[in-house]
Formats: C-alpha cells, sequence, structure tokens
C-alpha cells in the first residue's frame, strides 16, 4: 500500500487530469441517462398485473381510462365541442362520456340519473379518457389547459407527470440547499478553510461519476434519480473526513507534509475499506428484492460508493498535494470543544442506560404495525393535485377503473360473470361488448370502432368502475374478490389489470421481500464485522444496537398515527443498517484498542472523547440530507424517505453513545474471551 501511495502522490498531476475528464464526461453522459417515473414497471415481470397488462397492450389499441378532466359551466353542446377538444390532444387514445351511454336528443330529465350524474351535473362535465403515458407533463399541462383554472384533473396521469415534474426540477434545488449545509458542517471537523472544499469537490466527483455511469445500467427509476446522489453524498463523505484525520496525526509525530499524507493514504485506507465494505453490503441487499426498484436504487447506491472509495484514495490525495500549500495557509483551530466531560458523564451511567434495552421490544412490534402505503403516498397538503381530487371525488364520486380480460365468444359464461361482479358493493359500472351492444347481436355487423376498445381477436374486455381509493385494505379487499369470481369462471384464463391491482401485487411483491432482504443485509454487515474485528461476540452486540435504532426509527410512524410508504420502510431498514453501522464500528475500534491500556470505564470516557466529535458531522451530514430531502421534494415516497433517514442517522448516532458503551462494559469478559488475539488490560472495576 505504500508503493501506490507514493505512485498516488508522485503522479498526482496526471491523475487530476483523467478525473477531470472522467468527470466532464459523466456530467454530459448524466443528462442521458433515461428515467422511468411509472412504479408498476417494477413490480416482477410475472406478476398477474404485469402480464395482465402486456396481453391487454398486445390486444387493444388503448388502455382503460387513466384521467378524469372536469370541465366546469359546460352545456351539453359546449361539452360536446370540448370533448373533440379533447380528442385533438396527441396523447389521448380514447374517451368516454355521456353522449357514448345516451342520446342527447332526449332531455337529460328522462334519461337514467345515476347514469347522467356520472358524467354532467350543474357544476359542469366529466371525461373519462385514456392516454398514453410517454410524455405525461406535457399532456397534463394541455389537459388542464383545456379544463381552464377552475377545472381539474386527477387520475394515474397526474401521478405520473408529478413524479416527472418533482424530479427534474428539485434535484437542483436539494443541491443548492445541500451544498451550503455540508460545507458549514465540514469546517467543524476540520482544520483548514480549504479541506471541507477538497473533501466536497471529491465526494462531488464521485457522485457525477456514479450517476453518468448509470447510463451502462440503463433506466434507473424517478426514486433513484431523485435521492441516490445525496445519499451517496451523506453516507461517504466520512471516508475522506478518515483521510484528513490520518494525516493530522502523522504531521503531528512530525513528518513532512508529503510523508504525512503518503502514510495516510496507507493507514486510512483500512479503516475506508472496513467502512465502506459494510455500506456497500447493505446496500447490495436490495439486489434480492423481487420488487425491482430494490434492484435499481441498490445498485446505483452501492456503486456510488464504490466511486467514493475509489475517490477518496485515488483523487483526494492528488489533490490535496496541489493545494497543499494553500491548506496549510488556510489553517484555523478546531471549532469542536473536548468532550472529555461527556465521556466521563456517560461512562458512569452507561450500565443503566442499558434500560433501553427494554424499548426494542416494543419498538420492533410497532413498527411493523405501521400503516402502509404501497404506491408513492398522497399529493402534498394544498396542492393542485390534491384539490382536484377531492373536487372530482366529490362532485361525481370516486371511480377507479379495472380491466378484466376473459376469452371471447363465451357469452352464457360471460354473462353470469357480469351479473356476479355487478352485486359486489363497491362496482358501480361495468362497461363491456354485452352490455353496450347486447350478446344477441352478431359482432360482425357492428362497425369495428364500436368494437376496438371491447373486443379483440382473443379476448373481450371488460371495464369495471369501483367506488375504492386505489390503494387500501378496501380497494384490495375489492381487486381479491374481484379475481376470485373471475377464477370461478374462466380458471387460469382472465387477466384483471388497473391501478389497484398493479398496487395490490406491488404491496405482494414487496412484503414478501421484506424478511429476505433484511437478513441478507444483516447477516453480509456480520460477516464484515466478524472478519474486521475477529470476534464472535462484538458483530452481534454492533448489529443489536443498528437494528435497534432502526426499529425505534420506524415505530415513530405508529406511535404517532401517520401512515408510511412501504418502499421507503423497506429501503431505509437496509440504508440506515449500512450507512450508519461505521459509526458503530469506529466507536468499538477505538474501545477495544483503549482497553489494551486501561479499565473499561476508562475505555468508554475515552472513547466517547475520541470519536463523539468525529462522528458528529458525518451524522450532522447524513441527517441534513435527509432533512432537506424531507423538505425540498413534494413526492411523498421521497419527503418520507429523507424524514425516516435524518431520524435514523441521530436515533443510531444516540444508541452508539448512550446504549452500546452499556454493552460493551457488562459484556467486555466475554468480548475478550470470544475476540482473537484480544489484548485487554485487566481491569478492577
Amino acid at each position: 500500500m505504500r508503493t501506490l501511495a507514493e505512485h498516488i502522490t508522485r503522479h498526482h498531476r496526471l491523475l487530476l487530469v483523467v478525473f477531470g475528464a472522467l468527470t466532464a464526461v459523466c456530467g454530459f453522459l448524466t443528462l442521458l441517462v433515461p428515467i422511468n417515473y411509472n412504479l408498476a414497471d417494477f413490480i416482477p415481470p410475472e406478476a398477474p398485473s404485469k402480464v395482465a397488462t402486456d396481453v391487454m397492450a398486445q390486444e387493444f389499441d388503448d388502455s382503460i381510462p387513466n384521467v378524469r378532466v372536469f370541465v366546469p359551466g359546460l352545456s351539453l353542446s359546449e361539452a360536446v365541442e370540448t370533448r373533440q377538444q379533447i380528442e385533438e390532444v396527441p396523447a389521448v387514445q380514447s374517451m368516454l362520456w355521456l353522449d357514448d351511454l345516451v342520446d342527447l336528443k332526449t332531455p337529460l330529465e328522462l334519461q337514467d340519473q345515476s347514469l347522467v350524474s356520472g358524467f354532467q351535473t350543474d357544476a359542469g362535465s366529466l371525461f373519462q379518457v385514456s392516454v398514453a403515458l410517454d410524455d405525461t407533463v406535457a399532456t397534463l399541462a394541455q389537459l388542464q389547459e383545456i379544463a381552464t383554472p377552475d377545472g381539474a384533473v386527477e387520475g394515474q396521469l397526474v401521478d405520473l407527470a408529478l413524479a416527472q415534474q418533482s424530479t427534474t426540477s428539485e434535484v437542483g434545488t436539494i443541491v443548492v440547499f445541500m451544498v451550503p449545509l455540508a460545507l458549514g458542517l465540514l469546517i467543524l471537523s476540520t482544520l483548514s478553510w480549504l479541506e471541507p472544499v477538497v473533501l466536497m469537490a471529491t465526494i462531488g466527483v464521485a457522485v457525477v461519476l456514479n450517476m453518468g455511469t448509470n447510463i451502462f445500467v440503463g433506466e434507473i427509476s424517478f426514486i433513484t434519480a431523485a435521492v441516490a446522489g445525496v445519499l451517496q453524498f451523506a453516507v461517504s463523505m466520512d471516508y475522506g473526513i478518515f483521510l484528513l484525520h490520518a494525516q493530522k496525526r502523522h504531521l503531528e509525530a512530525g513528518e513532512g507534509r508529503l510523508k504525512a499524507l503518503q502514510s495516510a493514504v496507507v493507514d486510512s485506507s483500512t479503516a475506508i475499506l472496513a467502512s465502506s465494505s459494510t455500506t456497500i453490503f447493505g446496500f447490495l441487499a436490495l439486489l434480492f428484492m423481487s420488487f425491482q426498484l430494490g434492484p435499481d436504487l441498490g445498485l446505483v447506491l452501492a456503486k456510488g460508493v464504490v466511486f467514493s472509495l475509489i475517490c477518496v484514495i485515488f483523487f483526494m490525495p492528488a489533490l490535496m498535494q496541489v493545494m497543499d500549500r494553500a491548506i496549510a495557509a488556510t489553517s484555523h483551530r478546531s471549532f469542536l470543544p473536548s468532550f472529555a466531560a461527556l465521556g466521563r458523564g456517560i461512562s458512569k451511567i452507561a450500565v443503566p442506560l442499558l434500560a433501553i434495552a427494554a424499548l426494542l421490544p416494543i419498538a420492533y412490534v410497532a413498527q411493523g404495525m405501521t400503516d402502509f402505503r404501497y404506491g408513492m403516498g398522497d399529493y402534498p397538503t394544498g396542492s393542485r393535485e390534491a384539490a382536484d381530487r377531492e373536487f372530482i371525488q366529490e362532485e361525481f364520486g370516486r371511480a377507479l377503473p379495472m380491466a378484466l380480460l376473459v376469452p371471447r365468444g363465451q357469452w352464457g359464461t360471460e354473462h353470469e360473470l357480469e351479473q356476479e361482479l355487478a352485486d359486489l358493493d363497491a362496482v358501480t359500472g361495468i362497461s363491456s361488448f354485452q352490455t353496450q351492444v347486447g350478446r344477441l347481436l352478431p359482432a360482425e355487423v357492428l362497425p369495428q370502432e364500436q368494437l376496438s376498445s371491447l373486443l379483440s381477436e382473443n379476448y373481450s374486455r371488460i371495464i369495471l368502475t369501483v367506488d375504492t381509493a386505489k390503494e387500501g385494505a378496501e380497494a384490495f379487499a375489492v381487486v381479491n374478490e374481484v379475481r376470485e369470481i373471475a377464477g370461478r369462471h374462466y380458471p387460469d384464463a382472465y387477466h384483471l389489470t388497473g391501478e389497484s391491482v398493479v398496487l395490490e401485487d406491488m404491496r405482494a411483491s414487496i412484503t414478501s421481500d421484506s424478511v429476505l432482504v433484511n437478513l441478507i443485509a444483516v447477516g453480509s454487515v456480520w460477516l464484515v464485522l466478524l472478519i474486521s474485528f475477529r470476534s464472535l461476540l462484538i458483530p452481534f452486540l454492533l448489529v443489536l444496537t443498528i437494528e435497534g435504532a432502526i426499529w425505534i426509527n420506524l415505530s415513530v410512524p405508529y406511535l404517532s398515527g401517520n401512515y408510511m410508504v412501504y418502499i421507503g420502510f423497506l429501503v431505509i431498514s437496509t440504508v440506515q443498517l449500512g450507512a450508519t453501522v461505521d459509526y458503530a464500528i469506529l466507536f468499538t475500534q477505538h474501545y477495544v484498542s483503549n482497553r489494551a491500556t486501561r479499565s473499561k470505564h476508562e475505555s468508554i470516557a475515552h472513547t466517547v472523547k475520541e470519536t463523539f466529535g468525529t462522528l458528529l458531522t458525518p451524522v450532522l451530514i447524513l441527517a441534513s440530507a435527509g432533512l432537506v430531502l424531507y423538505l425540498v421534494s413534494s413526492l411523498v415516497v421521497v419527503s418520507q424517505l429523507g424524514e425516516v433517514l435524518a431520524r435514523g442517522a441521530l436515533i443510531s448516532f444516540a444508541l452508539v453513545n448512550l446504549f452500546l458503551p452499556g454493552m460493551l462494559i457488562v459484556f467486555d469478559r466475554a468480548i475478550q474471551k470470544t475476540t482473537w488475539k484480544a489484548d485487554f488490560l485487566r481491569s478492577k472495576r
């Protein structure tokens, strides 16, 4: 490693040129990485709703209605003209309005009022529209323009457009807030005004390299695009801090600046590799999710940590060497106080603080009782999207469509199926060949345009309208009822899709992933700790500390009566473990080292003194990153992920300093006996 360090410092200018060129290329490639805004695309390919969607796309030219457009104050003739305007929008595939169901020449007062009220009221007209989801932002803007500012638009199109708008516009805002916050926090842990700039540049280059190389991954999800950069930045900043602190130790030992830098590369590489390994393995556990958002996010985050590792070992020393004189000239005293008194205080109450353990079983149970959502979550309070949905649902009711495909030609069976489906309380409408045309009239004599949305070569399409939210216990119960009924009439021969159907399959996929992903994450981190500490007991204590912090963190939504997006629940379980177990590693490394010359309690006091300030900056950076995501993102799934990330970093830090010390003291003798070549001073206390 010494030879490598010498090569790095000898060829530092070449390294800067190479990294600069790669950063420029990857910065350009970042703009070309395709982003997928539809979570439905990430469910497993064998999921029933995914298969149904693929079959429907092959059999029919249009999708089921995925947006409702309300235009206020229209007469019937004006509504007909507005319909024509909507049909002229390029993405519109088909639409449904009152004139498809009744003869407008007959006065509405003489028509079925339950049918009329679903499309026309005194307030205005409601159009059910099927649109292609290729350019959701432009399509939504066109429909909102037709609806006028006093109108409303709601549906799946709105969800996807919001995801695209938020991801595109808010990433820059997140960076604007995060950079000055991180600079301010880094000043606390550095001894030169320029060292924070070096750290920011190093991890910034790593982030650009990571995001640019996503072009070779293919498309990434909008969640990955929104959070991967800031998460990589936050979880890997401490690698650079390790290098700076190592250089400081060698300078204090009397080495010259160049030799101290080389020695720092050698000394810190082991710690950085151990620290990054736990983080990488924690992220890689997401690859084992069948719900493909996990592999999407896990691969990008793990790749990002690898790039951060490479940049800290190769790019940062080269940059430090070029800026060496300027760094030395802008040195300042440490702004952090001594934490000796805090260390002495914690050492005295460390064992009583083990009472925290009583909270862990409660937190473990509570975190599993949270009210979960499985899609993107709700709209931001006060947003136009929330107001539009509320108005349309109050004026016209909830109308969630499902598409049920059954084999064509079995008209008797299909009629029995439709009658049974109509008896379900949640089903408010059924549209099919039989309800629209009649099974006694041969399909061959009807115009093709009248049949194309209802019949294909192989399937008859039944459009169900249900009065439920798109997800939740009620919605999922209806999905399973429809599947059970269809399965009895058409065993293994039907296909069902729709927004609530996709979310039910998403729920099944994500929840089935939970146990496996957590076991892999915990097991891989435990194995890395086993190798690093050469101890059987230490990995258990460290994993228990961080898992306890995760349980407490994830129990907060239940205890506060709030719902949580399950994607965030599952992702944070691995991200918090991988990102914050480093705190416990550093603390325990110092404790084991101090035990060679100090008693148990003295070692705890000295360890807190040594590590509290070192850990404080990366903890606050990670918490700040989460806070920025929480405050800036208008996507609930991203905002909640930021909230639990910020809270999780602080809880992990608290347990490492308040709970772990007591366990190290209580299990001190057992640690010595289960650790290879442990050199502990015999303690009298």
